[in-house]
């Protein structure tokens, strides 16, 4: 049996799924994903902190698959911090951008599953909102990816608690490739 990658399996069941339950999405949104994916593509080297303090550093790569129809997505903390995700984006029949996620550190051997998605984004701009794949998330949270000219790109992670939306971290990144 060949064993297929998430970002393959996800790219897969979008494809597979679309062309079996709904009409494709307009051909605009569509094109304005594949805008969006491709103003993303490329490495980023990321600076920035934690809310409560402390630096963090980080590499993030997206890679336009699937004729630009879809994006992997690789975020690694740089040392002390032990954060990583791998994911796949792709835009489902409602015109959303979706994505399935396995995130973790690198002290723990296995990454939790996680589905985030954007209703409402841009050719610059989308939120990801996480969603229940199983269960619901350990709090209610969201990434914001905002390109800020052609080289530049913030990422802001926030987190719920006690009814209130804060700020967990936030990165600077630049385009290095």
């Amino acid at each position: 049996m060949t064993k297929l990658s998430l970002p393959t399996l996800v790219v897969l069941i979008a494809a597979t799924s679309a062309g079996a339950q709904a009409p494709p999405v307009a051909d605009s949104i569509a094109t304005r994903a594949s805008a969006l994916f491709g103003h993303l593509s490329g490495r980023w080297s990321c600076a920035g902190g934690f809310a409560r303090g402390g630096p963090l550093e980080a590499d993030l790569t997206f890679t336009s698959v699937a004729d630009g129809r879809a994006l992997t997505f690789v975020h690694a903390d740089r040392p002390p911090n032990i954060y990583w995700q791998s994911a796949s984006w792709s835009l489902d029949d409602a015109g959303r951008i979706v994505s399935l996620s396995v995130a973790g550190s690198s002290k723990i051997r296995t990454g939790t599953a996680s589905l985030f998605i954007a209703t409402a984004w841009n050719e610059s701009s989308l939120t990801l909102v996480a969603d229940t794949v199983k269960t619901p998330p350990f709090a209610p949270n969201q990434f914001t990816y905002s390109l800020t000219g052609g080289n530049d790109l913030k990422m802001v992670w926030e987190v719920t608690r006690n009814g209130s939306r804060a700020v967990g971290d936030s990165l600077l990144c630049r385009r290095v490739h």
